[in-house]
């Protein structure tokens, strides 16, 4: 679904109202003259000052101040599920602004997105990836004034793109495929114990073998950090240390509470320090082969390479199987491996 603001807000709201210093639903022609320089000369679908959006009206210079504009509540998303918006960030103290995700039935938020400063005389693009939420949430895009909140903050063309599940199926032949028990979705086994709920009624993810799957909730399984490295993964959950860099959140829950492992590639890091993370020995393989999957997310300037090796042997790095380099975005992004082996690995 898609909201470019032009008939009405689209159940967006300002959440925080009790002062002067609000996210507000107007056209740039509707505005009286007082507060013409406190929005974009132009909107974003249409160009033009005719054209609606929701920007920040500031009426008084009192000390704090916040906007907050939030969303209408959503029942849930699939796990291809993403949001892009257009915002408008100009001035010389304009300040900060930032996206949060909010569970129904947490206190918790997770920020998604966020920009610091000035960014222009322009509209700019923002893409967000929400993944699969399985519990009704609501977002909220915060503004805070510190007195000298001197410039203008806008937003248009909100954007929810692969966001349903799937819809039931009649028949779900071939053996590629799984028919889910309930909601009756086709998909394919590839995403059968992935620690993603695809079917919308979690039954791809019963049967499932725990030794051969950890979502590293609690700690990291039956992995181990390998001592001949140079130094090792970290568990965590929410952002890493260094801005810029790191997801916001996990991939199994989507929120700032999942954990993940990772590493920092900034100090006291130098070029090529090896951190490896070793799976439990594996039994050999029957001639179909077996698949490793899995989630990574690397984002950030000074990324080297990621890389998947299977050894026979202790004492030796083995076979490469894949490896990637240098920044790949803001996202978790899926990979299978298919592997073979005539001996425990």
């Amino acid at each position: 679904s898609e909201c470019d603001f032009e008939a009405d807000s689209c159940g967006w709201f300002e959440a925080a109202s009790e002062d002067d210093f609000d996210w507000t639903w107007s056209s740039r022609s509707n505005l009286s003259a007082d507060f013409e320089q406190q929005a974009p000369p132009w909107d974003h679908t249409r160009n033009t000052s005719q054209g609606h959006f929701m920007f920040i009206l500031k009426k008084s210079n009192s000390l704090s101040q916040i906007a907050k504009l939030q969303s209408p509540t959503f029942s849930q998303t699939g796990p291809g599920c993403t949001l892009s918006f257009w915002f408008y960030n100009y001035g010389l103290s304009v300040g900060a602004a930032e996206l949060q995700l909010h569970m129904e039935n947490s206190s918790d938020s997770t920020v998604l997105w966020r920009v610091l400063y000035n960014q222009g005389n322009q509209w700019s693009q923002a893409t967000v990836q929400l993944g699969r939420l399985t519990q009704p949430f609501h977002l909220s895009l915060h503004k805070v004034s510190l007195g000298i909140y001197d410039g203008v903050s806008a937003i248009d063309d909100v954007r929810f793109e692969n966001c349903i599940l799937p819809p039931p199926s009649k028949s779900c032949k071939g053996p590629d495929h799984f028919w889910c028990l309930h909601t009756k979705t086709c998909i394919k086994k590839l995403q059968l114990c992935d620690l993603v709920d695809d079917c919308g009624d979690y039954t791809d993810e019963v049967n499932c073998v725990p030794e051969l799957q950890c979502d590293f909730e609690n700690g990291i399984c039956n992995w181990e950090q390998d001592t001949e490295d140079d130094f090792d993964w970290t568990w965590n959950q929410g952002p890493t240390s260094t801005l810029n860099t790191g997801p916001m959140k996990d991939n199994t829950l989507g929120t700032a509470k999942g954990h993940y492992l990772y590493i920092e590639s900034s100090e006291p890091q130098v070029f090529q320090h090896r951190a490896a993370l070793l799976s439990p020995i594996l039994n050999a393989t029957d001639v179909e082969g077996c698949t490793f999957r899995f989630y990574y997310h690397m984002f950030g300037k000074h990324i080297y390479k990621l890389a998947i090796y299977q050894r026979i042997w202790n004492n030796t790095r083995g076979q490469l199987l894949w490896q990637i380099f240098g920044n790949q975005g803001n996202i978790w992004i899926r990979k299978h491996l298919n592997i073979f082996s005539r001996r425990p690995f």
